[in-house]
């Protein structure tokens, strides 16, 4: 058992890892108010999921090897999360500012204030009825982790709701393309969320079920993190956009061997347009759009729109 927590602690710290460089990526390509609270949302998510659930059972494996007192394994690893709360608390502010700045509506400051304030106020309240509930055995039994497992998924199906609600509502005003992915994010979302509160309760049901359940908490928010990389190019428009330098556009596609084809290519993606734009323009396929691009890629030496952006417009 311990080889295979070892094993899952690499492959979370991997998702980890991946997950917050492609979305720092992501703001250095965009730039926008979206990827910034999306960046600081997945550092605050799985800061928590370290700090709260991995040392919460590192601290349990410790303490029993050096035969600790039941007691004091048992209230040292509900204390763990508890500490995490700021963590928990940034990301659902992070979450809700994501929803509003995701379709540019600019009241998401204020209800993100909104938000803080009265969940951030709702911690103690619960905390405090907990307490007199429980008396003596507040910090002692499985009642506790219980507690804050619900309190937790409470808040956070609040925040959950609060972000998807403007999503939804405001995704209208763009064309279809861009529509169907936004709402397609927070399904992706959302169905994360509800996979990570109907298995989170299972950490407490044994050995075997730990692992793989850990594993899928790390993975349920790259998974929306990776479809909305993968559609970025239609979503958004990159920075640099719309501004071309046609000296410095010649220089390159002379120095590079870049086709006539290509070259349209290179206008269409130095012009902030989505693949399916270049495509429709062209009276070509998607595909033949995808593959002139890779070409260009090639050729250049490089990997990515951003940098074909930054070298012909910056």
């Amino acid at each position: 058992m311990s080889f295979v927590y070892i094993v899952v602690f690499l492959f979370c710290l991997a998702i980890a890892v991946a997950g917050i460089w492609v979305s720092h990526r992501s703001i250095n390509t965009y730039h926008t108010d979206f990827h910034q609270n999306y960046f600081y949302y997945l550092i605050t998510f799985y800061a928590f999921a370290f700090y709260g659930i991995w040392a919460q059972i590192l601290m349990r494996g410790l303490l029993s090897i050096i035969d600790s007192d039941n007691a004091l394994v048992t209230m040292t690893a509900n204390f763990l999360p508890i500490l995490g709360i700021p963590f928990l608390c940034i990301s659902w502010i992070m979450l809700v500012k994501m929803g509003y700045s995701l379709v540019e509506t600019p009241i998401g400051r204020k209800v993100s204030y909104f938000h803080a304030i009265f969940f951030v106020g709702l911690v103690p309240v619960a905390w405090g009825l907990y307490v007199v509930l429980f008396q003596e055995d507040w910090l002692l039994g499985e009642q506790l982790a219980y507690a804050e497992m619900g309190l937790m998924l409470f808040i956070e199906l609040a925040s959950m709701v609060v972000f998807a609600v403007p999503v939804l509502g405001h995704s209208k005003k763009y064309k279809k393309p861009k529509r169907k992915i936004l709402n397609l994010f927070v399904v992706l979302m959302v169905l994360a969320f509800l996979l990570r509160g109907t298995f989170l309760p299972f950490l407490f049901s044994g050995t075997w079920f730990v692992a793989p359940i850990l594993l899928f908490y790390f993975l349920s928010n790259f998974i929306p993190l990776f479809y909305l990389k993968l559609k970025s190019d239609i979503a958004f428009i990159p920075v640099y956009a719309g501004r071309p330098n046609a000296e410095k556009k010649t220089l390159l596609c002379k120095a590079y061997g870049i086709t006539k084809r290509e070259r349209e290519i290179v206008d269409g993606i130095c012009e902030g347009k989505t693949n399916q734009q270049i495509a429709d323009e062209l009276f070509i396929s998607l595909q033949t759009v995808k593959d002139h691009t890779h070409r260009i890629y090639s050729k250049i030496g490089i990997n990515s729109r951003m940098k074909l952006v930054q070298l012909v417009n910056g």
